[in-house]
This record gives structure tokens, C-alpha cells and sequence, in this order.
């Protein structure tokens, strides 16, 4: 019954994500694709001296970064909304809360998942190095993004209920966290005082650890195990505050 209601409610949020939209789920590849080519013109034309990919062209290293970071993005935006989104359903139907977050953060995934795993067919067609004995550390790494992506949208999605701002200030939140995580530059680069305060964002070492993996180099496996960990008890602490806040949603939404 719940799977049931679960494939539901995902094929809805897909079919209505982009309803009405002429290229319909292109956009989910497109946009980043987008943003990449500004990203990847801007700085390896405009800001030379700041692009950096190591062994990979700076596109490439930009690529690999950018939807892992998309894949977080798009799980906490999309599913910060899930229930407010949702108020008419939820005040007609007695259904489990947590469905329309899972449905909101798989539907949001799986398109970057989708993409992600076409940049990688495209970084190999082209002729880059990639270590497919990494492939497994990338499975791993992407774990941890989803995890701390989904905790991420079940503590926004109840917070969103009682504050009707929490969308504007996570969307601000976002933002910064893309500047904040080794999307367009490697850590190894900056002051190492800099560098070590921007590891202890979570999403710094599965990050890393995808590229690094794909290169075939040596995975800072404690900082991966770390972020693992923080994911763990990130998705325990939000799933804990949305258990708290559920016999009082249906009153304010």
C-alpha cells in the first residue's frame, strides 16, 4: 500500500514538474548544462588564473562537482515545499507525511542522477581518464549527498509549515553553499587555514571524493566517513523534528 502510494505520488510530482513545459524533463539536463557552459566560459577565459582541474580540462572538473552539488540543491528547494505544497491532499486524505517529502526529494534526484551518470558517458566519449575501479567510491559518495539532501528537505518541509519563509531563507542558504563547497575550485589551491575550515562542510568530502575516485587517486576516506556519519544523524535529528511536528501540521497548513 505504501510503495503503491509512494510510485504515485512520484509520478505525479514528475508529470507535474514539468507540465505544460515544451521540452518537458529536458530542462532537468539543460539547466545545468547551462550553467555549466557559463561557469566553464567564465572561468577558464575571463578568470583563467582561478581554473584549475588538475588532469581534467576545467569543464570536465566543473562537470563532476556540479551535479553531485545540483543533486543536494535540488533535493532541499524541491523539497522544502512538500507539504505546504500539498496542504489540499493532506487535509482531504489521511496519508503519511513523510510520502510527499520522499516523493518531492526522489523526484527532484532522479533527473540529476540521470545527468550525472550522462556527464561521465560524455567525460569518457571524449576521451578523459576515468578510473572505473572508483566507480563504487562514486556509488558511496552520491549516497551521502542523497542522505544529507533528504534530511536536508524533512527538516525544511516541517519548518515551512509554522514559517512561511523558510523557503526564501533556504533558497539564500542554498546559494551560499554553492560558493562554500569545492564546486568550481579544488580546496588544494586555497590557504591552507581557508581549506581546512571549508572541509568541515559535509558535502566537501563526498564531493572530492567523487573526483578523486574517478581519477583514480587515493579517497580521503576518514573526511567521506565523516560526512557518512553526519548524514546519519542528520536525517535522525530531522526525521525527529518532522515526527515531533506532525499532529500540529494539518492545523496550520
Amino acid at each position: 500500500m505504501t510503495h503503491a502510494l509512494f510510485r504515485e505520488l512520484l509520478r505525479r510530482e514528475l508529470g507535474e514538474r514539468y507540465q505544460g513545459s515544451l521540452l518537458g524533463p529536458l530542462w532537468a539536463l539543460l539547466l545545468p548544462l547551462a550553467q555549466l557552459t557559463v561557469l566553464s566560459l567564465v572561468f577558464t577565459f575571463l578568470l583563467p588564473a582561478r581554473a584549475h582541474g588538475g588532469q581534467w580540462p576545467y569543464a570536465a572538473f566543473l562537470a563532476l562537482g556540479l551535479w553531485p552539488w545540483q543533486l543536494f540543491a535540488n533535493q532541499v528547494q524541491r523539497g522544502c515545499t512538500a507539504l505546504t505544497d500539498n496542504a489540499a491532499l493532506i487535509g482531504k486524505v489521511a496519508l503519511p507525511h513523510g510520502l510527499f517529502v520522499l516523493a518531492r526529494a526522489a523526484g527532484a534526484a532522479l533527473p540529476d542522477l540521470l545527468g550525472f551518470m550522462l556527464v561521465l558517458a560524455v567525460v569518457a566519449a571524449f576521451g578523459l581518464p576515468l578510473a572505473p575501479a572508483g566507480l563504487p567510491v562514486v556509488v558511496l559518495a552520491l549516497a551521502v549527498i542523497l542522505a544529507l539532501g533528504l534530511a536536508a528537505a524533512f527538516a525544511l518541509s516541517a519548518l515551512q509549515v509554522f514559517l512561511r519563509d523558510t523557503a526564501q531563507v533556504a533558497a539564500q542558504l542554498v546559494m551560499l553553499g554553492f560558493f562554500l563547497s569545492p564546486v568550481l575550485y579544488d580546496r588544494a589551491q586555497l590557504p591552507a587555514p581557508l581549506a581546512r575550515a571549508l572541509g568541515l562542510n559535509p558535502l566537501a568530502p563526498p564531493i572530492e571524493a567523487i573526483r578523486m575516485a574517478l581519477a583514480g587517486g587515493e579517497v580521503a576516506w576518514a573526511a567521506l566517513g565523516a560526512s557518512a556519519a553526519a548524514a546519519v544523524v542528520a536525517l535522525w535529528l530531522a526525521h525527529g523534528l518532522f515526527r515531533r511536528t506532525r499532529p500540529h501540521v494539518e492545523d496550520f497548513l
